[in-house]
Formats: C-alpha cells, structure tokens, sequence
C-alpha cells in the first residue's frame, strides 16, 4: 500500500459543539460541508476530508463496546483504486502483524473495509462507487 490519507475522522462528544468550533476555524464555503445524522464532512478537495464523528460510534467502528480509555479518538482512511486492491491490502495487514476489525463489505459508498494497525490504531479502507471497478 502507498498510504495516501484521504480522510481523518476525529471522535467527538458533542456533534454540534465540535460542528460549531470547526465552521468557524476553517475557511471553507457551505458546499463544501456535509451533514447526516451522524457526521459532519469537511470536504477541501478532491483528495482530502475532514469528518467529525461521535466517540461511540468510532469505538463501535473499531469493534470496542464502548468509548474506554484507550479507544481510538480517530479513524484514517486510504482510499483504494478497487475493491480488490482493499482486499490485498487486508491481506498484507495480516501478514504484517495488525488485524481485520471489519472484512472488505459493499455499501452504498462503495467498498470498504476496516483494520488496526499493530498499536490498535484504526484506518479505514474504501474504494468509492466512483472508482470501484
């Protein structure tokens, strides 16, 4: 894998608050920012996204069954040119020594799957419906 960090995904305990704080720092225009229920994406480029995310949800993300100490506070994302190029990749996280949280699964976004690293720390791997093959 050529790490290219396409996303962050920051943990956050209150939605609005975190929304409210990031609006105002970054110089970004409204089209620029997306809103679910769930999330707030920053989006700079082509290349790059900033996302706030509750805590909870990020540790049930990394397979946790709550936010502990120790609980990842952020997600980073590869994006993949194909839904095969997450499953090799997978399969270097094992051979490297990290382990598979989540296996490669279709979504409406795409493909994408989820692993830590050797540490526990989380990264995300998708390949979006425009680029899945």
């Amino acid at each position: 894998m050529k790490p290219s960090i396409s996303i962050i995904t920051i943990g956050v305990d209150d939605l609005e608050r975190a929304f409210a704080f990031y609006r105002a720092l970054f110089d970004i225009a409204d089209d620029q920012i997306g809103a679910g229920e769930d999330h707030v994406a920053f989006f700079f480029d082509d290349d790059f996204s900033f996302v706030l995310f509750p805590r909870d949800q990020i540790a049930a993300t990394a397979g946790k069954p709550e936010s502990l100490e120790g609980t990842p506070g952020f997600v980073l994302s590869h994006r993949a040119e194909s839904a095969e190029e997450v499953d090799t990749i997978l399969s270097r996280v094992l051979v490297a020594g990290g382990a598979i949280i989540t296996p490669g699964t279709e979504s409406e976004w795409g493909y994408s799957a989820y692993f830590e690293d050797s540490e526990g720390n989380v990264w995300e791997l998708m390949a979006t419906k425009s680029v899945v093959n």
